[in-house]
């Protein structure tokens, strides 16, 4: 279907991928976001490039599958300053947190991903910054891990996609969808523009679900935030993520470290108890002690778009001919691949094998 006019929602590491692989293959792209691209979810996501603890098993070659198109993207687009693939770190204190790396490691390499255990004075050749307690013998090591600057990976993507003809426009929040009895023809935005479409790919996050309502179509997403707190410039030649006992940081370009205390994922909500960003600064300078005494500079709350079952929803609309979905949590590692395997649906009208516990239908 080389020359459809496609319309995607949504300009960050998701659609951004999705409209990029779109022109590539010969689409008439218009990108509509209601911010600016990059603003939302993405710009405050860890950005940790990684199938670590990603399961079952057809999700985790998903996560695989992605991190090989982010290293064949950064060269594709010129070099990719955006991505730092050059592994990550983690290890734990206590005989719980051992044995949920030890099974975590066990998984992994019975399942062919790189990772292994390094002493820890190797460790600390890797990041000489760090402090890992005399009590910590081993540090598991994941070479083929790291992280992305997700608001430049967008700029590269929109770039590439307007270099090969498609059309951004931010601040046009769509407010209607048009449809011609089951077929979705095109939208409405805030502004009165009415756009025509042989396709509508939804890449709207969190706004995904309004955007499926207005099309007549029911999405069930909830909304999971979860902050980071970013430091002021310190001297550190820190390189790589770091999951240390109690929480997790890494480089964020200019000196500064992005850091966020507890679990990968802990959310942080408007109503819980008093969190100051100093406390979880002061928590993560045990394992980096660079960060003492550092000035938290902000905190961002990233919203991110979570079905009931915390998996992507990737797919054609059930009961909304022309509408694609493309939403899912982990949008940073996995949004390489959601382009290319999108365009592909989209275009050649083909269904990917790997997509199929995946689709929007499964919560019909």
């Amino acid at each position: 279907m080389t020359g459809a006019d496609v319309l995607v929602i949504g300009a960050g590491c998701v659609g951004a991928g999705v409209a990029y692989r779109l022109a590539e293959r010969g689409a008439r792209v218009t990108v509509l976001d209601a911010g600016l691209p990059g603003a939302g979810t993405s710009g405050a996501s860890f950005a940790w490039i990684n199938s670590f603890n990603k399961t079952p098993r057809d999700y985790h070659d998903l996560n695989v599958a992605s991190m090989e198109e982010h290293a064949a993207l950064a060269k594709e687009l010129g070099g990719g300053g955006w991505l730092h693939q050059d592994g990550a770190l983690a290890w734990e204190e206590d005989e719980v947190g051992r044995a949920r790396l030890e099974a975590a490691v066990t998984r992994l390499a019975g399942w062919g991903y790189p990772v292994e255990w390094i002493a820890a004075r190797e460790a600390r050749a890797l990041e000489p910054d760090l402090h890992i307690a005399p009590s910590v013998e081993r540090v598991v090591w994941t070479p083929g891990e790291g992280y992305v600057e997700a608001v430049p990976l967008i700029a590269a993507l929109l770039s590439e996609a307007g270099r090969r003809g498609a059309r951004v426009r931010p601040h046009e929040r769509v407010v209607a969808v048009e449809r011609d009895g089951r077929r979705a023809r095109g939208v409405r935005t805030e502004r009165g523009d009415r756009l025509g479409a042989d396709w509508i790919v939804d890449c709207a996050g969190i706004a995904a679900a309004e955007v499926a309502r207005l099309a007549g179509a029911a999405l069930p997403l909830g909304r999971v935030p979860g902050r980071l707190i970013y430091t002021a410039p310190v001297a550190t030649t820190l390189r790589r993520p770091v999951h240390a006992p109690g929480g997790h940081f890494r480089p964020d370009g200019g000196g500064r470290i992005v850091l966020a205390e507890g679990a990968h994922d802990q959310t942080w909500r408007e109503d819980a108890p008093p969190w100051p960003p100093e406390r979880s600064l002061a928590a993560m300078a045990a394992h980096l002690p660079a960060l003492a005494g550092a000035r938290v500079e902000a905190t961002r709350v990233g919203v991110r778009p979570m079905p009931p079952d915390e998996r992507p929803m990737v797919g054609a609309v059930a009961g909304v001919d022309g509408l694609y979905v493309a939403v899912s949590h982990s949008g940073v590692t996995l949004g390489p691949l959601w382009g290319r395997l999108v365009a592909a649906e989209v275009l050649d009208g083909t269904r990917d094998p790997r997509l199929s516990p995946y689709r929007p239908d499964r919560f019909a």
